[in-house]
């Protein structure tokens, strides 16, 4: 005979916390962990499930969890397939708790409630994803101590909960052995201390996002490291970390894919050259702001007067932001490209040193290059990103702000030949002209994101021309334009940064999303008509023929 679990009412009360994301994932170790729990907590009543004659309950355990995951994306329609039957429910309930969400305080008052009693089912068994970003700094220290029950957890987001204590957290740490990432971005409490307890009670970890956690040190990072199977760690902002702790990670975790080390002012050439002696497997590798970093630090005739080890090719990494390495030139760029070939995203931004010789050398990474971001580098001129469009034609974002020896001659030339751009940067490339907004419109197909604040000689016109022909477009910033500082303008801009003086609150002029939506309604509104459109500027003659009759009408 079937047996059913409980009554509706009963099952309701069991899970008072909405316990599952939307955009929940359940992954193949999951499925095969459920299936594992199902078989338990059936035993040997497993078999019993066809007897009743019910068909339905005749599937296999392996289709039967298929099925769950496409209903995970409606709590309602998997809380109605728990309650069919026993076997359901025991199939079901530990999808409905994988990852609860945690939205309130409250929320996580009834979810620790829930875990602490048990009930019918072991829920903190089930929990194997926590994101408290939402609380933040509302999460209190008491009540996340409480959360070392769910000791199957995988996966904790922390991000800006700063009143988490680091001696609750090595409390937590000491029961969850199971974890795999954690994100502790801006606990600014966290010491040495937590990362002990992760590389002691968290041989598993994967993933480590340590973003401003600035009381932590290089030693901390260096027993970390004894956590081998780390893939990604990020440790931006963390300013007393220095060479010793670059070295552990690259030496002692083997399959590193992901090293963030923005704004740590203490990496060397000394560390970072051996990427390039020692064989990896990185793919990312963030320097940015890393100000001591020379030509020593990539493969150079420089590196090579240091050492005599021969430099690898390096054909995994496929991010590099160097950012403000200010000592660098258009040696290093060279050397790069030569033993990183797979180069996909290039940030060169505030490299002043390098020229137009570095944008030939990233010429050279063709097809692989989507991303590039040169943006500050005053030396560089119109013939070399002409020569750069013309050989890596899948550039889909391309940031050249404030590079003011160019022309409209680089944006007919790239509007012409980057068949994928998404995105532009032209921030402070003062000499562009109209010329540039109308070559732009021919990406109609594909531009989204376009940067043209302080780009003092556009006119209203060509803007109206855009916005009218690209239609994916959602960001387009005009900060600084003298066309576009009128009132009926910038009253469908987004609002100004609370830090901003008031100087820069009247020249902000950014639209974005329904702003851009009303920008180019109202100029649609206003070159209907000849007599409104003579207050903003006449419109170019292939515009208006463009237009055709419907002008004036």
């Amino acid at each position: 005979m079937r047996r059913d679990v409980t009554t509706p009412a009963a099952m309701m009360a069991m899970s008072p916390v909405s316990p599952a994301s939307p955009s929940s994932s359940v992954s193949d170790d999951v499925t095969e962990a459920v299936k594992a729990t199902v078989c338990a907590s059936l035993g040997p009543q497993a078999i019993e499930y066809a007897q009743g004659g019910a068909r339905y309950a005749e599937l296999p355990l392996e289709i039967l969890l298929q099925v769950f995951r496409y209903v995970l994306y409606s709590q309602r329609d998997l809380r109605a397939c728990i309650l069919v039957c026993r076997r359901w429910c025991a199939c079901g309930i530990e999808l409905l708790w994988h990852r609860p969400v945690v939205h309130r305080t409250h929320t996580l008052f009834q979810l620790v409630h829930v875990l602490m009693q048990g009930r019918a089912f072991p829920y903190a068994q089930y929990v194997r994803r926590l994101n408290f970003s939402l609380l933040a700094s509302d999460l209190e220290d008491s009540l996340f101590g409480r959360i070392g029950l769910c000791t199957k957890l995988q996966r904790l987001t922390l991000a800006g909960c700063d009143q988490v204590a680091p001696e609750t957290l090595v409390k937590v740490l000491r029961e969850t052995r199971s974890l795999v990432s954690i994100d502790l971005t801006g606990v600014t409490q966290t010491t040495d201390a937590v990362l002990e307890a992760l590389a002691e009670y968290c041989p598993r970890l994967q993933g480590a996002n340590l973003t401003g956690c600035r009381l932590i040190t290089s030693r901390g990072v260096q027993t970390l490291a004894r956590c081998t199977q780390l893939r990604r760690v990020k440790l931006c902002g963390c300013e007393d970390v220095d060479d010793a702790a670059f070295l552990a990670l690259l030496n002692n975790c083997p399959h590193i894919l992901e090293l963030d080390l923005m704004h740590c002012p203490r990496i060397t050439d000394a560390a970072v050259g051996r990427v390039w002696l020692q064989p990896n497997q990185l793919r990312e590798l963030r320097l940015g702001h890393c100000s001591l970093l020379t030509d020593a630090s990539f493969p150079t005739n420089t590196l090579r007067s240091v050492t005599p080890e021969p430099f690898i090719v390096n054909d995994y990494l496929r991010v590099l932001d160097v950012t403000g390495c200010h000592l660098l030139t258009d040696a290093s760029v060279r050397g790069l490209v030569d033993h990183a070939p797979r180069l996909r995203n290039l940030v060169l931004a505030k490299c002043s040193r390098l020229s137009d010789a570095s944008v030939y050398a990233v010429s050279e990474l063709g097809r692989n290059l989507q991303y590039l971001h040169l943006a500050h580098l005053s030396l560089l001129t119109d013939r070399a990103v002409i020569h750069l469009v013309h050989h890596c034609t899948r550039i889909r974002y391309l940031d050249l702000a404030c590079c003011v020896a160019l022309t409209d001659a680089s944006v007919i030339e790239l509007a012409a030949n980057l068949q994928k751009l998404r995105r532009i940067g032209l921030v402070r490339v003062a000499q562009l002209t109209d010329a540039s907004v109308y070559a732009l419109v021919e990406r109609q197909a594909t531009l989204e994101r376009i940067h043209l604040s302080y780009c003092e000689q556009l006119s209203v016109p060509a803007i109206f021309w855009l916005t009218q022909r690209l239609g994916r477009l959602t960001h387009l910033s005009l900060t600084g334009v003298p066309a576009f500082r009128r009132p009926e303008l910038q009253s469908m801009c987004r609002p100004p940064p609370r830090e901003f003086n008031h100087h820069q609150r009247q020249a902000f002029c950014v639209y974005s999303g329904r702003g851009v939506d009303d920008l180019r309604r109202y100029l649609a509104h206003i070159y209907s008509d000849e007599v409104r459109a003579a207050q903003f500027g006449t419109l170019h003659p292939d515009v208006r023929r463009a237009l055709g009759a419907g002008y004036g009408a």
